[in-house]
């Protein structure tokens, strides 16, 4: 069985706004439900090479793990990865 699945939100703000606001990992929480904690591993600003631990509530489980940003170019790119967890 096949399942496409397509949500789209359209936000009433400039690109550069919205970007700001998803690419801070302080605004995790806000906007992504699962999120219950944001912790960061490296100093502040957010950049290249940044690490934030994230700990998440999902399926009725806690889930840690770290990002590290690899790339952050806004508004037109920001890339994370999987550091730990």
């Amino acid at each position: 069985m096949t399942v496409d699945v397509l949500t789209e939100i359209e936000i009433a703000r400039r690109r550069e706004e919205v970007a700001a606001y998803a690419a801070d990992p302080d605004n995790a929480t806000t906007w992504y439900r699962n999120i219950k904690r944001v912790q960061w591993e490296t100093p502040r600003p957010l950049q290249a090479g940044s690490r934030i631990a994230f700990v998440a509530q999902f399926l009725g489980r806690t889930i840690a793990y770290t990002y590290e940003v690899k790339e952050m170019v806004l508004p037109e790119r920001f890339v994370m990865a999987t550091f730990e967890g």
